[in-house]
């Protein structure tokens, strides 16, 4: 499947399918969502994880706003922090 993501979207897409070759699973999303929340819009974070997950971008964006609001379990974030370093998150959020 071609990706349509602009190329400011599309490395960060590529980390995320090669950490999560067979989909990224539910218990990951949310801290996926909460890790890369301070390194993306709003909008281009439910644009790229729609992108990932085969979601409407819209659902995606609640989520990210319901993510925004509350507390995550800081274990699962540094978990999700640590798998996706050795995916090259450094790489992607380096250009903030």
């Amino acid at each position: 499947m071609p990706d349509s993501l602009p190329p400011t979207l599309s490395g960060a897409a590529r980390m995320l399918r090669s950490t999560y070759p067979g989909g990224m699973p539910d218990s990951a999303y949310f801290a996926v969502l909460a890790l890369l929340y301070e390194h993306f819009s709003d909008r281009n974070l439910a644009e790229l994880m729609a992108a990932v997950t085969h979601q409407d971008a819209a659902t995606v964006l609640n989520d990210i706003h319901a993510c925004a609001s509350s507390k995550r379990e800081p274990s699962a974030i540094a978990a999700a922090r640590n798998l996706l370093a050795r995916h090259g998150l450094h790489a992607v959020c380096a250009g903030d």
